[in-house]
């Protein structure tokens, strides 16, 4: 589900038996609870926000993180809040794992960053990126490959998403990359492995522009509901509308990918982003009662050790404390 495939995308005159998926084939009344449960929210609100973005991307810019939990904008979080995300952070490294988050509040333009320029595994976030990038350049693929979109951001389906790069090429995602102030590298890969939290914010900035614009980006945010394994869309969505996007790759040997117990081979956690194909990511945006976030969190835990649901996604805690972060900004 998460992909690691790092092979360069060709066009579609290069693949021509790539099968087009048509319209999307699942009748909005028939979509999954999550999404037909999603709350509403305040739209012209979001709009209205669209116009702080170029500076929180500033602002969040401005911060190095490298050391320790930094925060930026005039909002200060409180102690009690910090704390608590410090020590979430901490048990999520224990072990000598990586971890990047960036949260940003878009009313007050205030948020924190935490490592945010060491370069990750991106894996399966880069797909509802991919998607916005394709329906905002074409509109009209919408209804030639509506079900690929909706497999690969609700269920995180490779093969769906695979096809879409195959026949569309990486073109509209490179310029959002333009727009977003992203290197267009990002772009190249089916799974960016040494992107950072700061170029993925960058892109959910553009990607929220687009999903409450006047365009054609309503017409799939609710999928975004219910993205497959999302920590936030589970800890949060039931309270809040959430559009989220997650990712993951266990790092495992094939056989192996459903064994709680099973160890990462060491050349998936040398600490190369090139190599590193172990993945717990979730990035997104919730839209509380004192308005919209947007977040991004980078691990490279292997997804494998929760995959059976035998243990809980470690990024449950996390999430909520980022809510809780935001709730105390003043």
């Amino acid at each position: 589900m998460g992909g690691f495939s790092v092979s360069k995308i060709s066009a579609i005159e290069k693949s021509p038996k790539v099968p087009y998926s048509g319209p999307v084939s699942v009748p909005v009344e028939e979509e999954s609870p999550a999404i037909q449960a999603a709350p509403a929210y305040d739209t012209q609100a979001a709009k209205a926000y669209m116009d702080h973005i170029p500076e929180i991307r500033e602002l969040v810019d401005s911060v190095i993180g490298e050391e320790g939990l930094a925060v930026f904008g005039k909002a200060v979080p409180s102690k009690a809040a910090l704390g608590n995300l410090e020590a979430q952070i901490e048990k999520l490294m224990a072990g000598g794992h990586k971890v990047s988050v960036i949260m940003a509040d878009l009313a007050t333009k205030s948020g924190i960053v935490f490592h945010g320029n060491v370069p990750m595994c991106a894996q399966s976030t880069i797909k509802g990126i991919y998607i916005g990038a394709l329906l905002d350049n074409q509109p009209e693929a919408f209804e030639k490959n509506g079900q690929y979109m909706h497999e690969a951001v609700v269920y995180s389906a490779n093969e769906p998403y695979h096809n879409l790069r195959e026949i569309y090429g990486s073109d509209p995602l490179k310029k959002w990359c333009r727009e977003a102030g992203v290197d267009a590298d990002f772009a190249e890969s089916l799974y960016p492995r040494n992107k950072t939290a700061r170029d993925m914010f960058r892109m959910w900035t553009r990607l929220y522009c687009y999903l409450n614009g006047e365009g054609s980006g309503s017409r799939f945010a609710s999928w975004f509901a219910d993205s497959s394994c999302s920590a936030a869309k589970k800890q949060l969505g039931g309270r809040f509308p959430v559009q989220t996007k997650a990712g993951w790759e266990s790092g495992l040997d094939e056989n192996r990918n459903y064994d709680p117990c099973a160890v990462a081979p060491e050349k998936y956690t040398d600490g190369n982003p090139e190599n590193d194909e172990c993945a717990i990511n979730d990035t997104g945006v919730v839209y509380t009662d004192k308005g919209p976030y947007i977040f991004v969190i980078y691990t490279d835990h292997p997804f494998g050790v929760f995959r059976d649901y035998v243990t809980v996604n470690p990024l449950y805690e996390l999430t909520e404390a980022l809510y809780e972060v935001q709730c105390s900004l003043a």
